[in-house]
């Protein structure tokens, strides 16, 4: 299901970090709004304006799937539907490539985890990237 929400953008921050604030707000026809504070905003640009004006090349094409029923991006790997369930009994999946003018991996902190999530510490940050959303994908051609 949706969620609304707010999110703050900090730039200051050593490190990329988010997480909840402990407040909530109640918006129009009284749907609670969750408020989520992204420090280290700063962290996340890694090409100046003046680079990005002189060289808008792309590189990459990397193959990503995406299954938007459960909003996750997930590496090009699949293993065989061990389940025993029926092909229409599985998310949709899309293919994706993503290009980008420049691509890292930075340091980042969750606050105040979900219970069963084991963050990664790590964040994917690119700068004038390209995403191309390709058509749903049949299980078979995984």
């Amino acid at each position: 299901p949706a969620q609304v929400a707010d999110i703050d953008f900090v730039e200051e921050g050593s490190v990329i970090q988010d997480g909840l604030e402990d407040e909530a707000t109640i918006g129009r026809g009284g749907i609670t709004k969750k408020q989520f504070k992204l420090s280290g905003w700063d962290n996340t640009r890694l090409l100046t304006a003046e680079e990005l004006k002189q060289n808008n090349n792309r590189f990459g094409n990397i193959p990503i799937f995406w299954t938007p029923t459960i909003k996750a991006l997930w590496a090009p790997i699949s293993f065989p539907n061990m389940s025993g369930n029926e092909e229409n009994d599985l998310l949709p999946v899309h293919k994706l490539k993503l290009s980008a003018s420049a691509l890292r991996l930075k340091q980042c902190q969750r606050v105040g985890k979900s219970k069963g999530e084991v963050p990664l510490g790590l964040a994917l940050v690119v700068d004038n990237v390209l995403i191309e959303i390709g058509e749903q994908v049949k299980s078979g051609a995984l």
